[in-house]
């Protein structure tokens, strides 16, 4: 019995052998395989992609887009231009039988200097409105991010209307609210 063991454990040893080394090198072809076919779809994938969505690559467009006018006429835009409406307003108003203080900072965006000159000129009329909507305002509605946007929005449009009034103009893109405090 001794002799069969012998021989039956030494069978298995010469074809675990040869399968191995087949087995390494069918896993280095397909790594090799794999490598090749993942650098090749690197390559090709942009070039389908430009053939049949050309609007995705390189930020052109054959098609009629809104900004169509603006990329025409070959100008990018001018870079934003901040005013802090400084100082911060502060508004009290009274909640559940108790005095309650609101600090915000407010700054506005706007592409060209004629705007910001004119946000400074009407910075009296623009305050007193601003004042006037945040004075106006609720605790419930100043906890919430979207009734702050909220909030924001109604600013924006405020001082657009001031300019509009004035200048003829919104000119302000934009407005920020940099400090937010309630007490």
């Amino acid at each position: 019995m001794s002799g069969n063991e012998t021989e039956a454990q030494a069978a298995p040893e010469p074809a675990a052998k040869d399968g191995g080394g087949g087995g390494l090198l069918k896993g280095a072809l397909i790594a090799v395989g794999l490598f090749v076919l993942m650098s090749v779809s690197q390559i090709v994938t942009p070039l389908v992609a430009g053939r049949f969505m050309p609007a995705a690559s390189h930020g052109s467009s054959e098609h009629g887009d809104a900004d169509d006018g603006e990329e025409d006429a070959g100008e990018p835009p001018a870079p934003p231009q901040y005013l802090p409406m400084d100082p911060p307003f502060v508004v009290s108003f009274e909640e559940a039988n108790m005095m309650r203080f609101l600090q915000i900072s407010i700054q506005v965006m706007a592409r060209d200097e004629a705007t910001i000159t004119a946000v400074q000129e009407h910075n009296p009329v623009i305050r007193n409105n601003l004042l006037m909507l945040l004075g106006g305002q609720s605790l419930e509605a100043l906890h919430t991010r979207e009734e702050k946007e909220r909030l924001r929005g109604a600013a924006l449009a405020e001082v657009q209307a001031v300019l509009v009034a004035q200048t003829g103009e919104p000119g302000v893109e934009d407005l920020y609210f940099t400090s937010f405090v309630v007490q």
